[in-house]
């Protein structure tokens, strides 16, 4: 099934997605924050979803909830949090405006009527010895002392006001506890959401019956199944064929099948001829499975059913691409292309000193050649000749932008296999509660612990082969095109992509990084370690010096994507 609205361009389809997905993540993080804080008494400020301007207010007690214009992002302003310069403080001319004999708002703003004015003389409006909030000043005459209420407004212009902050409603005057279960969870809702939508993706699409032999469903990825009989486009296998045997050996179940997939890689081969029962019919069918080289990004999936140009007695015909450019001059140049004819291929072995031993040319006539030559290749740089259908002619080895695959360690350490061969089908389903349950949490498991596997690649590489660097981050630029590839496989993909961005976004706060939440964290545990707290002018410090630095990574992983949608 693809998501798409009828009449709606899938652009617009991927927006609004895009913004649905990342809304409800942001929501449901800063609604952990938001519901802590206030179950700890904290004065929560704003609740603001997106960033810049913004576009919508409301105000509901305490809080006024913010749409904002970039829908990136999210923060609860929880009073205590920072330090900051005091709003007044003795000799500002301020304006009060009193309520049953105690101050209920401060003008700051001196154009705007109040009360009563006057120069400040005095003040405390924090009480953190548990005095009364009180402010003092001079009409010109004499000094007049009023007490605060506790939750008085600063008033800067009509319309404009953030109520002031006593220390007992301030996030620094709770226990270490409330504090922490505050930072924690909004990760935590993450964490929680994730596998909320996990449990509904397993329970929607059902446990594989890998007791079964029946086929569930027939991807369109392997056009070697397609058929064309009398201008009506049909398919080898269908959807409730039952195969029961794979190149002459008999099979009882899925597992089954897959054992004899698995010796096709071991004999270099893609053809594969099955026995299957349609309709209490036996019927023999023949064809090639489809090859991706996830090592180098390069496959014939939903290769065109197409004849070779003239001149080409041989060749291999590209189907779906994910290359990975070196950047060795020609950084942006992305000539291989779908329906292009690859001809010939060198592979240049790269050794850990990060020398480079240069290969022989070899002539392609099959995909079979292609599973021998990267089946026991590690990292390398490859070189195709190839038929170019937007040159309409042949790019050489010589003119080939240099190509590079990604290393054993980078595929062990991300669970991907180097080559797969696949006939593009998959097993029936059925209904599994526990089943279910396990598979939602095994999922959860698996995008939690990749992202550390990854950071693992990033920072210190055991090959001594840097193959993972900050240019291969995404920002909201690279999810949104990631959305609009998910959304063209369907809706319950989309969810397991959201679920797994959700897992993304509560481990990456939970990193121990200052301005982080996960940062935050560390400093509560020097404090329960010292049994002090950490100065918060330093604390701010910290957390603004890396609060900058996370957004020139921003702006930098950004431009990457930017320009990785442009070379598509």
């Amino acid at each position: 099934m693809i998501l798409a609205l009828e009449g709606v361009p899938l652009v617009i389809v991927s927006i609004i997605a895009f913004i649905l997905i990342l809304g409800i993540i942001i929501v449901i993080h800063e609604g952990g924050h938001f519901f802590f804080a206030r179950r700890a008494g904290i004065l929560c400020h704003e609740f603001s979803i997106g960033m810049g301007p913004a576009i919508y207010k409301k105000k509901f007690k305490e809080t006024t909830f913010c749409i904002r214009a970039i829908p990136i992002g999210g923060y609860v302003s929880m009073a205590g949090e920072e330090v900051t310069s005091e709003l007044v403080k003795v000799g500002n001319q301020v304006g009060l405006n009193i309520l049953d004999g105690k101050v209920s708002e401060i003008v700051i703003e001196e154009t705007m009527e109040a009360m009563v004015k006057g120069e400040i003389v005095d003040l405390d409006l924090y009480g953190q010895d548990g005095n009364p909030l009180f402010i003092e000043i001079n009409d010109g005459f004499q000094n007049h002392y009023y007490e605060v209420l506790n939750d008085a407004y600063y008033v800067f212009k009509k319309g404009d006001k953030l109520q002031i902050t006593p220390y007992d409603r301030s996030f620094e005057s709770k226990s270490l506890w409330q504090r922490f279960l505050t930072l924690f969870a909004g990760p935590f809702m993450n964490f929680i959401l994730a596998i909320f939508i996990y449990l509904i993706v397993s329970f929607a699409s059902g446990m594989p019956n890998y007791e079964s032999r029946v086929i569930g469903s027939v991807s369109q990825a392997n056009s070697n199944l397609v058929v064309e009989e009398n201008g009506n486009t049909d398919y080898l296998l269908k959807a409730g064929d039952e195969i029961t045997e794979v190149n002459g050996v008999k099979i009882n179940s899925w597992n089954d099948l897959s054992q004899e997939l698995d010796k096709l890689l071991e004999t270099n081969t893609t053809r594969v001829n099955l026995v299957i029962l349609r309709d209490s019919e036996t019927k023999t069918v023949s064809f090639d499975c489809y090859t991706y080289i996830a090592s180098l990004g390069l496959s014939n999936i939903e290769a065109p059913i197409k004849e070779l140009p003239n001149g080409l007695a041989n060749g291999l015909v590209v189907g779906n691409l994910a290359l990975r450019y070196l950047d060795d001059g020609n950084k942006g140049q992305y000539p291989l292309a779908y329906g292009d004819v690859i001809t010939k291929v060198r592979v240049d072995k790269v050794n850990a000193d990060k020398t480079v031993d240069t290969g022989k040319v070899v002539e392609l006539t099959t995909w079979n050649q292609m599973i021998e030559i990267f089946k026991n290749t590690d990292v390398a740089n490859v070189y195709f000749e190839y038929y170019s259908s937007s040159k309409n002619g042949i790019v050489s080895i010589e003119e080939c932008a240099a190509l590079q695959t990604y290393g054993n360690e980078v595929l062990d350490n991300q669970r991907i296999e180097k080559i797969q061969i696949k006939i593009g089908i998959s097993p029936a389903t059925h209904f599994d509660f526990f089943g279910s349950i396990g598979n939602a949490f095994t999922n959860f498991w698996s995008d939690f612990t990749l992202i550390f596997r990854t950071l693992a690649l990033l920072i210190a590489p055991s090959s001594g082969i840097r193959q993972v660097g900050v240019s291969d981050l995404s920002s909201f630029v690279g999810i949104f095109d990631l959305v609009k590839t998910f959304i063209s496989s369907g809706f319950l993909p989309l969810l397991a992509f959201a679920a797994m961005l959700s897992v993304n976004i509560g481990v990456m706060n939970l990193l121990p990084i200052p301005a982080l939440d996960g940062g935050r964290i560390v400093f509560l545990g020097y404090e329960l370690i010292t049994k002090k707290k950490p100065s918060k002018r330093v604390e701010n410090i910290i957390n603004n010096v890396f609060f900058i630095l996370l957004m020139i990574l921003f702006v930098y992983v950004t431009f990457n994507d930017i320009m990785r949608m442009i070379r598509k």
